[in-house]
């Protein structure tokens, strides 16, 4: 079965496959009887529509159960201009689009602030708003009785330049369209922007840590998706000829998103193929007209339990995340990879990190009580302390996901207190998690490649379509990936997908993740926990490595004697406040140290 599965992704993929089912469903279509050719122009609208939730859905992760009203939009937009001002369906669809696009953004800035079921039921609200305006607006939508007339390819009263499109040709523009949208969709999805909502979908404190705004990504999730349906909208417009109401119903939300879910969340084919099958589906379900939630409930819990990766994780193998064409070209490079580039700090007085006073309080409990540090260029500094003193607290506050009560934390000279996480981020100063916050479907390059977001200057059109300044920028991106994986002896399982592979190598991933971003400062939380031997020896060595970059280096750990050898200085926290500051050796013998953190057992060890 895998085999099978591999032979038919390839076949699939392989852009010669594509093109020619691209030329043969061209090539048949005049062949075929108007009302073919018309259900054919459904299965391209629905492959549209059903790619603008996968966007949203799959690839960012934000719930929607009011897409339809997107549609709407674009059906109604393309249909009005048309009728009532006179302009040709090579204008109106693509204002349709920018239309619904429109809408879709504005509706990202109150969705973006909330989560889960308040989301659904925020995008619901928006459907149902939709449907009400359309059906009440009578003198601009035509209310219940409908919007008629609409220039149309299969009522033939539909005309480009003074001639007359039927639909065949219409089915031909309608593929070309679907064609090159799928193109873009791909070469967004495979891009530094498509892998960005992915780490967003997965989670969005990791993803800001790499310099990657939650809000940013959002919103142009949203405003992407909103360009599809509203494309798919206006083409549908001009195909069916009468917009009802009816037609962008809850019904049509709940279907586009059954249509997701089967095909498979985040896959583009699989999307394709949900979308023929339910095109075709209803034709076939006739008899159940009245009981079609209950139907498309059934398929749902039914794909859900035998195929809960939808059909794409069924006959296909996983969709991946870099384009062949920079990583051919980075291949092609001689000579060893990349090295990394040392850290040109901008340190005043000597010091890249510094937070003076910071006090951080939740309530009437003090997390941080006054704790000050000063980091220099190319020193590990660690910070320990017993659970609960502060040290994960401290680590939020300077990468920005608290803002400090009191104090002030300056990064380069620069003060950085209270700013977003992101912007700290894209300054160079990078953190880590106690718990690997990686995309578990990504292989080990592909996690990489996340951490280089910050240094990655493309625009989105030259991602969209594959320009050679995009090309170029990832190969050269790939090449600094293979000196990580030379570093972090990832080398042999750099195409596997990390949640294949032991949680050590995903430790060294994360690590790796962050070294690639090339920061000032690097902010480590406990990157030794649950590691073997083995691991944590190669783990000092990178560490190591950092700081012979010129990286300062802030690391928290338990493991004392993976500190000893490893540090150049320690600071100590109890309940909050700085107990101690100073060498290893010395924290050793220090009597307020042993009693509220090391105990007599490791002054004996000493």
């Amino acid at each position: 079965m895998r085999r099978v599965r591999s032979h038919l992704s390839r076949l699939v993929r392989h852009p010669l496959a594509q093109a020619a089912l691209v030329l043969v469903l061209a090539a048949i279509s005049p062949l075929l009887s108007d009302g073919s050719v018309q259900i054919l122009c459904f299965v391209l609208v629905g492959i549209i529509f059903a790619q603008s939730i996968n966007i949203l859905t799959g690839i960012a992760g934000q719930i929607s159960l009011g897409h339809a009203g997107f549609f709407g939009i674009g059906a109604y937009g393309a249909g009005i201009l048309a009728k009532s001002y006179g302009l040709e369906f090579y204008l109106t669809i693509p204002i349709a689009s920018a239309l619904s696009a429109a809408a879709a953004y504005l509706l990202s800035f109150p969705a973006g602030r909330v989560r889960e079921v308040y989301l659904a039921m925020m995008t619901l609200g928006f459907g149902m708003i939709f449907f009400e305006v359309v059906r009440e607006w009578n003198d601009l939508t035509g209310g219940t009785m409908g919007l008629p007339g609409v220039p149309s390819a299969s009522l033939r009263t539909l005309t480009a330049l003074g001639r007359p499109v039927g639909v065949a040709t219409y089915f031909v523009i309608l593929l070309l369209a679907t064609t090159l949208f799928l193109i873009i969709m791909n070469n967004i999805t495979r891009s530094r922007i498509g892998r960005a909502l992915f780490a967003i979908h997965h989670s969005e404190i990791a993803a800001g840590s790499l310099g990657i705004s939650r809000s940013g990504a959002r919103q142009l999730a949203y405003t992407l998706s909103g360009a599809a349906a509203g494309l798919a909208g206006g083409f549908y417009a001009h195909l069916v000829g009468y917009l009802g109401p009816d037609s962008f119903n809850l019904h049509r939300s709940i279907e586009v998103l059954v249509v997701a879910i089967v095909g498979g969340l985040g896959s583009i084919p699989g999307q394709i193929i949900s979308a023929t099958i339910f095109t075709f589906l209803p034709e076939k379900l006739q008899v159940f007209a009245e009981y079609q939630f209950i139907v498309y409930g059934l398929i749902l819990t039914f794909s859900l339990l035998v195929m809960p990766r939808g059909i794409a994780g069924l006959l296909l193998d996983p969709p991946r995340f870099i384009r062949s064409a920079p990583r051919t070209r980075a291949g092609r490079g001689d000579g060893p990879p990349v090295p990394l580039r040392p850290v040109a700090a901008r340190a005043p007085g000597g010091v890249v990190l510094s937070a003076d006073g910071v006090t951080m309080r939740f309530g009437g409990l003090t997390a941080l009580d006054d704790v000050s540090l000063a980091l220099a260029p190319g020193r590990i500094t660690a910070l320990v302390g017993p659970n609960g003193s502060g040290k994960s607290t401290f680590v939020n506050v300077v990468s920005g996901l608290y803002r400090p009560s009191v104090g002030r934390v300056t990064f380069e000279g620069r003060d950085i207190t209270g700013k977003p996480d992101f912007e700290i981020a894209r300054a160079g100063l990078i953190r880590t998690f106690q718990d690997p916050r990686l995309v578990p479907n990504f292989t080990v390059r592909e996690n990489l490649m996340l951490g280089a977001h910050r240094l990655m200057r493309g625009s989105g059109l030259a991602a969209a379509l594959a320009l050679p300044s995009a090309t170029d920028e990832e190969a050269n991106v790939l090449k600094r990936v293979e000196a990580v994986l030379r570093l972090i002896d990832l080398e042999a399982v750099a195409d596997q997908p990390l949640e294949s592979l032991p949680y050590g190598y995903r430790r060294l991933t994360d690590v790796g993740r962050v070294l690639l971003a090339e920061p000032t400062a690097i902010l480590l939380d406990e990157p030794a926990a649950g590691l073997a031997e083995p691991e944590m020896e190669r783990l000092s060595k990178l560490i190591r490595d950092m700081r012979g970059m010129g990286i300062s280096v802030l690391l928290i750990d338990h493991h004392m004697d993976f500190l000893s050898d490893l540090v150049d200085d320690v600071i100590v926290l109890d309940s909050g406040r700085v107990i101690y500051h100073g060498s290893m050796a010395g924290m050793r013998q220090d009597k307020t140290v042993v009693a509220a953190y090391l105990g007599a057992e490791e002054t004996v060890d000493a």
